[in-house]
């Protein structure tokens, strides 16, 4: 099936998504098993900020179950700058702590909509910057589960929820997901609703989520965008994509296991039938990192006006320093990046286009997860986050700490859904082979 074959999602007399023969059927969650991970490793990952009670959410996903949706009984944690009306908000910084929304925030009415039941909020650093939680790797306590979606990364891979909301700015959902191995997605600059979610950078903000597989990742963004959804290729033989391997002019920043393992996986994904073409660093590339940073210090001050003319004192001296940046920057510096930007999303088009590729295969994340005191380095996220193209991170395998490593997919602005197959396709390739591990550089 393709997915032009595939009709809009129905909605019954009250407005609800339901569950027709258009949608694919996936299997509900095991609840028990998700309480029971809880109980077990909560207080020693620390993912949630706040929890409905087991009894609830049995009762909850239940009726869910009972009632039909594309997310008809999944789980879902939700980040904790994204409004809900039956949890608190706050946001990661004590200047909220205890705030009560009195209504969601339209992703996760969405979701609420299609099935889904909220299982609670999960932490973020504050103000979803770079200040680490407290939540740890689930692979390994004393190692980041990286920022700033770190408790959202941590629950799926700890088997708490089945699907997670984050966000990110920079690289706030691809990081984590690469460093707790699990799927990470986040799609164009744009193409999912940000009501109700708290701001950092509008020119930059995008939310995403974590979960369990890429099939579940496109079923999520299906909902979201009101598209179709989209059947992604469950085995590495048919449909193989043609990808660019794209190291980029910031694999300085690359540490050692990653040549490794993009030798690995590229042998792997053409053994199984992809064309996988290596890039050279491209120029209309180049000045995009630098671009981003200026433009998320400018909005940043901004957006937080009220934040740091009441409560200055409560804000983490780190985030201080990027405010006073923004409010140092002139603004036809701040336009000039604009437009560097601007450029650099036209070039890139083009630039795809003439390449031919599906997608570029790039690292999520330099390496593996770093001490627990740090959030990462989301170097490799940056430019593509600030190009707001829709990108993908897939679990690989792990590094010589046996912590997770991975791979993302970046493809085309506004073509979200066309991300998938060539997702699943990985996914499905480097799964059916020995598990990848780098044991040295």
């Amino acid at each position: 099936m393709t997915v032009s074959d595939i009709r809009s999602p129905c909605r019954d007399v009250a407005g609800r998504l339901t569950l027709g023969h258009d949608w694919p059927v996936t299997a509900l969650d095991d609840l028990e098993a998700e309480l029971a991970a809880v109980a077990a490793r909560e207080p020693a990952v620390q993912a949630w900020t706040a929890r409905h009670s087991d009894n609830e959410l049995r009762a909850r996903v239940t009726e869910a179950a009972a009632g039909g949706g594309p997310l008809a009984g999944w789980t879902l944690g939700v980040k904790d700058v994204i409004d809900t009306a039956d949890l608190p908000t706050g946001r990661g910084s004590p200047i909220y702590t205890g705030r009560h929304p009195t209504e969601d925030a339209a992703c996760v009415a969405l979701a609420r909509a299609a099935g889904a039941v909220v299982a609670g909020k999960t932490t973020t650093t504050e103000f979803a910057l770079f200040t680490p939680t407290a939540t740890t790797n689930p692979h390994n306590g004393t190692r980041t589960p990286g920022g700033s979606s770190s408790g959202s990364a941590a629950a799926v891979a700890a088997g708490m929820v089945r699907a997670a909301y984050g966000t990110q700015t920079v690289g706030s959902v691809l990081r984590p997901a690469a460093f707790c191995g699990v799927v990470g997605f986040k799609g164009s600059h744009g193409a999912v609703p940000m009501n109700g979610v708290g701001a950092l950078a509008l020119s930059l903000d995008t939310l995403g989520w974590h979960t369990r597989s890429v099939a579940d990742a496109a079923i999520l963004q299906a909902v979201l965008t009101g598209a179709a959804p989209a059947v992604p290729p469950t085995h590495g033989g048919s449909g193989a994509p043609r990808l660019g391997l794209y190291r980029s002019h910031v694999w300085d920043r690359a540490q050692p296991e990653l040549e490794p393992l993009l030798a690995v996986v590229t042998d792997r994904l053409r053994v199984a039938g992809a064309d996988v073409v290596e890039l050279d660093p491209a120029p209309h590339l180049a000045p995009v990192v630098d671009a981003g940073a200026v433009i998320l210090a400018v909005e940043s001050a901004l957006v937080f006006a009220w934040e740091r003319a009441h409560h200055a004192d409560q804000i983490h001296p780190k985030i201080l320093r990027l405010f006073a940046r923004g409010d140092r920057t002139d603004r036809a510096e701040y336009h000039e990046a604009q437009r560097t930007v601007a450029a650099a999303r036209a070039a890139h088009d083009r630039w795809l286009d003439d390449l031919g590729v599906d997608a570029l295969l790039t690292p999520s994340a330099p390496g593996e997860a770093g001490p627990i005191d740090t959030t990462g380095d989301s170097i490799f996220n940056a430019t593509w986050s600030t190009l707001g193209v829709p990108t993908i991170q897939i679990p690989a395998g792990t590094g010589p700490l046996g912590l997770p490593l991975g791979v993302q997919l970046a493809g085309r602005r506004w073509s979200d859904a066309a991300l998938f197959a060539p997702a699943a396709w990985v996914e499905a390739a480097l799964a059916v082979a020995t598990p990848i591990e780098i044991t040295s550089s």
